[in-house]
């Protein structure tokens, strides 16, 4: 499944977020031990020299039952550490704080002289699952180095501290990436409706036609880039069909004329009943191309027409009297294939003479066009108050079921899987045209091999209504 870009732009900002509260966290936890971990030194270093004073004080003899008293007074009260041990120059035990085991805070044979030379020791030991800050330094009387003192406290609190701070900037931080997945889209959703009114024109564009334009106003800079380009390859492309349509109506008018000249005098050269069997043969052949160049051209005219939205005449129109003069010219395109009419009702329309003429023309001309020789092509002509109905049925091998949604498709020709037909692939194209131009439509059934029915449905009173634009 693929995220949209408003989501897509949601996850980048709520990840962001989410790594940026990682680091914070991580910057925050390490910050906030480093600094109460320095406190706890500073507090440390306070007891140090408060022990060391009480050192120096001693009056009576300096043994280890007078060092076993400073420790017991100074250790575990609430303003000192919670306990004291004394060490000689060697590092070995000397007095401790109440009962406490100086094990777990021995010093190892290369500290002990360096802690003689000066050197403070801090460091965290976890005895029994409970963290310890011990300061390990000298001892001093009178400028000489006489033992080693280790003062420490109860680092725990640390702990719970930092676990504190930290649960409450996960659960903020939960609740920051929720807001941020919200404002990342809002934010994304109006980044990108500049681009969903781009999409929404170019789907009028494709649907109504290409007079459409963005016309992008106060948008981002890309935004406008992408609409002003757009827009100008609309232009191009506009003038350029509307070249290309006024080519096709320019050569249509003028193959119309030569062809229809040629076909006058071929009928003229037919009248001549001296000429020998095979050149009248030849002629008949000449005639029928020279009929098919012009239905080719009319066809190529209404095309024409149709892309530059001509308006259908609305006149009333004897459906019958058209589709008999129109049955009496296709006999002459293929006289081995018997064009017969079936049903004959008197029916009157409105709409234009010449388009609905070759409208009928095209079904007939495809009918007779995919039925074998010694094949029939009937014709009925019925109507009602509301419709009228023209129904083509041939004996061809019919339409697929996968190719009649294309058939009215402008240059598409369905294959039988025998034998490639011949023509441009306009005519059902410009009838289905016509036939939604006069309000109405074409309806195909078909079944393979057994032929196919084409059913013109045209409106009778809405047709009257108002002239519809050809689109």
């Amino acid at each position: 499944m693929r995220l949209s870009i408003r989501w897509r732009l949601a996850v980048i900002i709520a990840a962001a977020m989410v790594v940026t509260l990682l680091a914070i966290l991580i910057v925050m936890r390490i910050t906030l031990e480093n600094t109460l971990r320095s406190d706890l030194d500073s507090d440390l270093t306070g007891d140090y020299e408060q022990v060391q004073a009480q050192v120096i004080a001693i009056s009576g003899p300096f043994d280890q039952a007078a060092l076993r008293d400073i420790a017991n007074d100074h250790g575990g009260t609430s303003s000192g550490s919670a306990f004291v041990i004394f060490r000689e120059t060697d590092g070995s035990f000397s007095a401790v704080t109440g009962n406490l085991e100086p094990e777990p805070y021995d010093l190892t044979p290369d500290e002990v002289p360096r802690v003689l030379d000066g050197e403070v020791l801090h460091e965290t030991v976890t005895t029994g699952g409970v963290d310890t800050r011990v300061r390990t330094s000298r001892l001093m009387d009178r400028g000489q180095p006489i033992g080693i003192v280790q003062v420490a406290t109860d680092a725990e609190f640390i702990n719970d501290v930092v676990s504190d701070v930290q649960q409450v900037l996960v659960v903020v931080g939960i609740i920051g990436i929720a807001f941020a997945i919200i404002i990342g889209y809002w934010l994304a959703r109006g980044a990108v409706r500049p681009l969903e009114h781009v999409a929404a024109v170019a789907a009028q564009i494709e649907a109504e036609g290409l007079d459409r334009r963005i016309r992008a106003r106060n948008v981002p800079a890309e935004i406008q880039r992408l609409s002003d380009t757009f827009d100008a390859m609309l232009d191009r492309i506009e003038k350029a069909f509307g070249q290309q349509r006024d080519f096709v109506l320019d050569m249509s008018h003028e193959l119309r004329t030569p062809l229809a000249a040629l076909r006058g005098n071929i009928d003229v050269m037919l009248l001549d009943e001296t000429i020998d069997a095979e050149t009248r043969d030849q002629l008949e052949r000449m005639s029928r191309e020279v009929q098919r160049l012009v239905r080719l051209a009319t066809n190529l005219l209404f095309s024409a027409h149709a892309e530059a939205g001509r308006e259908v005449e609305r006149r009333p129109v004897d459906l019958d009297v058209l589709v008999l003069e129109v049955c009496r010219q296709a006999k002459t395109l293929r006289p081995e294939v018997k064009v017969r009419i079936a049903d004959e009702d008197q029916v009157t329309v409105n709409g234009d003479y010449d388009l609905l003429k070759q409208l009928v023309l095209n079904l007939l001309d495809n009918a007779l066009k995919y039925s074998p020789a010694g094949g029939e092509v009937t014709v009925s002509i019925s109507g009602d108050q509301r419709e009228a109905r023209v129904v083509v049925a041939d004996q061809g091998p019919g339409i697929a079921a996968d190719q009649l949604p294309h058939i009215f498709e402008r240059m598409y020709r369905a294959e039988d899987g025998k034998r490639r037909t011949t023509g441009a692939g306009l005519g059902l194209s410009i009838s289905d045209w016509i036939a939604r131009a006069h309000a109405g439509r074409i309806v195909v059934e078909s079944v393979a091999g057994k032929g196919s029915t084409f059913t013109l449905v045209l409106p009778r009173e809405e047709a009257a209504a108002s002239p519809a634009t050809a689109t």
